[in-house]
């Protein structure tokens, strides 16, 4: 009974792993050239990538939340990432209709971005609980870890202002429009970032740590890919088919993978219980 339950983690882990390796494979062939990243087969592919594993995140959650029990302090947390990967899952597919089922240019903002935007909230609130209840949760607090992630995030933060927000407020020929959001992104962004570091660096010891830290890479993940793809589009190097890409695709994944570490160990946890 006890390898049935594990093997969700491990079934998890190789279609990850799979997964990954196969869009990785896409990319790297679209480009050295052997692919058009631009047709229309590789747009189909390149979009439903996110799709699929945005899809994989939502599963591995709702079946972690399946096995908690009313109080337990992880809940919460845990329904908070949910609800922004429903938005995140809804933000993909509507950028999967529009390019591919529209066959239409992706209009900014678009609806896409709306629900991007609206997902940074409850996982920025997620991310706060694991630090404000870290003695609930059972994460030591490993103090000479937090002075450096305090200096790496101001070092951040002078970078990312320095080189992708600081271009976007002083361009005379920029919109109002990406004046706001565009900064907003890689801003929230930031804050998501910042808060991740924390929690890797300085709570995510001891028995309970792994599937925190597996989260918070995850978001750093998100993260570093929205604010290197921020800088690359307003500097005109982004192209379809980036390598970037797939950090999004690896922060899915590695959110999934967190979500059913976390469920083996309350299963392992009731099977001590009961006996």
């Amino acid at each position: 009974m006890k390898e049935c339950r594990a093997s969700w983690l491990q079934l998890g882990i190789v279609i990850a792993l799979v997964f990954f390796s196969a869009a990785f494979l896409l990319y790297t062939l679209a480009f050295y050239g052997y692919l058009n990243p631009e047709g229309r087969a590789c747009v189909f592919l390149f979009d439903l990538l996110p799709v699929i594993a945005a899809t994989f995140s939502v599963a591995a959650v709702l079946a972690l939340l399946r096995n908690f029990r009313k109080g337990d302090p992880p809940r919460l947390i845990w329904r908070l990432i949910l609800v922004s990967l429903v938005l995140d899952l809804g933000a993909e597919f509507a950028w999967f209709v529009y390019e591919v089922l529209a066959g239409t240019e992706v209009p900014y903002p678009s609806l896409a971005d709306a629900l991007w935007l609206a997902a940074y909230l409850p996982f920025i609130a997620a991310l706060a609980l694991v630090i404000s209840g870290f003695r609930r949760l059972g994460l030591p607090m490993r103090k000479g870890y937090a002075a450096a992630s305090l200096a790496l995030i101001i070092g951040i933060l002078v970078a990312i202002t320095l080189l992708v927000t600081l271009p976007i407020f002083t361009d005379a020929e920029a919109f109002l429009l990406d004046k706001a959001i565009n900064p907003a992104y890689v801003y929230l962004d930031f804050a998501l970032l910042a808060l991740a570091l924390v929690v890797a660096m300085t709570f995510s010891g001891g028995p309970h740590g792994g599937h925190w830290f597996l989260l918070s890479s995850a978001f750093m993940s998100f993260s570093v890919a929205d604010i290197i793809f921020a800088y690359l589009s307003w500097q005109g190097l982004y192209s379809s088919g980036n390598h970037i890409d797939l950090l999004w695709l690896c922060g899915y994944l590695l959110m999934g993978i967190a979500a059913l570490n976390q469920r083996e160990i309350l299963l392992q946890e009731k099977v001590r219980f009961v006996a």
